[in-house]
Parts: structure tokens; C-alpha cells; sequence
């Protein structure tokens, strides 16, 4: 219940091999690191479902900043194949928060042909992560979703993902938590009303099954989803302070405190 308030080029279904590097993934690599981790700093792990190097580093480093000493990251890649996708405990062991992030390269439609790669590729990972992600809800592990993370959550439980031309935009955008939002221990001390930084051309049309709207807006019919009591997703960035220049609108101030909040609130 909410309150008062053009054709793309061609991308690799494949990373390249100079890509992979830039993540932290084996798995075993990390649980050799962890003497060196302050034993008390949480974990948490970024999946990211980017195809450029330029784009990978620009999204951990607006990860690192809006994380900054809060807990210690590490990266994997959705497109990578080769990691053991089907029994997710082996990678989440000692993880104590999961985020899903954006991706400018896969849409679930984005106006695309049904067979366009973009698409192909967004099954893919959809069908890889599946198992993945019904592992965090399952166990409680805390989950946030944002952007294509949000879109791919929804796709799992019925929520359907379309191009709705009324709802894509670039930018900062109002977001208007609803009654459950505006009570809910993650976001009950932000603003009823606020702004967020958005870029998507898809968009949830339908609420997805065992899902609490959290927010929503004009442009945006949902903000903000979470599943049980550890699971949240978003359509808008907040690990974005701004996108592009000034032209997009102002900085979202209220926005950036939302990863800060997840991990100190609902991570274990």
C-alpha cells in the first residue's frame, strides 16, 4: 500500500579471459585471505554481470566507496561459467551479505529482438543464478538486489520484467516509501520522500510472488521489493551518488545511505 505520498552492438555471451582477473573468485583464494581479515569485519559478496573492463571497475569502485570500512568485498562475475553456480554453500560460506548489482550490457527485453544476444545472455544468467539466490533466501542469507540484481529477483518469483517506456529513465528520480517502507528496519529512518539515482530501460510490471512493495514513485511502480525478512531489492542505484552531469539532476544523499544501513541492520 503505497502512503500519500536504439538497437545496442553486439556483446559476448563469453568474458574475456583479461576480464577474469578482476575479480576475487576462486573461492579458495578468499578463505586463504582471511588470516589477513580482521575476523570481526564482515563479508560481503558483489555479483556483478558486466562485459567491460571500464564498466566492472567504475561498479566496484562505487561499491568500495559506499561500503568503505564497513565490511570487507569481494567480486564475482555472473557470466563466469566456470564457478560451481549449483551449490551455492560452497561460495557463501563465511559470507555474510549478498549483492546483486546493475549491468548496462544484458536486459530481460530493452526493446531488443527476442533473439538479440543481450537477451540470450540474460536467460543465461537468470538460469545460472537461480539456485543461487533461492540459497539466500532459504538460509536468511541477507540479499540486495539493485537494478538488473532487482529485475533478476523478480524474474525467480513472478514478477514480470518488460520494456515499459513510461518507467525507463537515466537520472535522479523522487522515490516514496510506502506505509510497509516507511515501518520496515531498513529504511524507517529515511525520508518519505527522496531521490535516487536510476538507469534502466526494463521495469517490474507486475509484483512478484511473497514480495512487500517497499517504495515506488511516478516513474516507478517498484522501488523497492523485500522477500521475507532478508531480502531487498532496488530499481535505483545507491551506490551511485550522481549519474552523468548536473543535467541528470542533483546528487541523491538519502539514497546513499541505504548500503551503509543493509550492512550494519540485516547483515549477520
Amino acid at each position: 500500500m503505497m502512503s500519500r505520498c536504439n538497437a545496442r552492438p553486439l556483446v559476448s555471451l563469453h568474458p574475456p579471459d583479461s576480464l577474469l582477473g578482476m575479480f576475487l573468485f576462486p573461492i579458495r583464494l578468499r578463505k586463504v585471505l582471511e588470516s589477513i581479515y580482521d575476523s570481526n569485519m564482515k563479508k560481503v559478496l558483489v555479483v556483478q554481470s558486466r562485459t567491460t573492463p571500464e564498466m566492472i571497475e567504475r561498479e566496484q569502485k562505487n561499491f568500495r566507496r559506499a561500503i568503505g570500512a564497513l565490511a570487507d568485498i569481494t567480486f564475482l562475475s555472473a557470466l563466469d561459467e566456470r564457478l560451481a553456480w549449483s551449490t551455492p554453500d560452497e561460495f557463501l560460506e563465511g559470507i555474510d551479505g549478498v549483492i546483486f548489482g546493475g549491468s548496462s550490457d544484458f536486459d530481460f527485453n530493452g526493446g531488443r529482438a527476442e533473439k538479440d544476444p543481450a537477451r540470450i545472455m540474460s536467460i543465461i544468467i537468470l538460469s545460472r543464478t537461480k539456485s543461487f539466490v533461492s540459497y539466500t533466501l532459504a538460509e536468511k542469507i541477507p540479499l540486495l538486489g539493485i537494478c538488473y540484481g532487482h529485475q533478476l529477483v523478480a524474474n525467480m518469483y513472478g514478477g514480470d520484467v518488460d520494456h515499459d517506456e513510461s518507467q525507463s529513465k537515466f537520472g535522479a528520480h523522487e522515490v516514496c516509501l510506502s506505509t510497509d517502507g516507511m515501518e520496515d528496519p531498513l529504511l524507517k529512518d529515511l525520508p518519505e520522500r527522496f531521490l535516487a539515482q536510476y538507469a534502466h530501460k526494463d521495469s517490474i510490471t507486475k509484483l512478484p510472488v511473497g514480495a512487500t512493495l517497499l517504495a515506488g514513485g511516478s516513474k516507478c511502480k517498484f522501488s523497492a521489493l523485500r522477500y521475507g525478512d532478508t531480502a531487498y531489492t532496488l530499481q535505483f542505484h545507491p551506490e551511485i551518488e550522481r549519474l552523468g552531469t548536473t543535467e541528470h539532476g542533483p546528487a541523491s544523499p538519502h539514497a546513499s545511505r541505504i548500503i551503509p544501513l543493509w550492512i550494519e541492520r540485516i547483515t549477520a
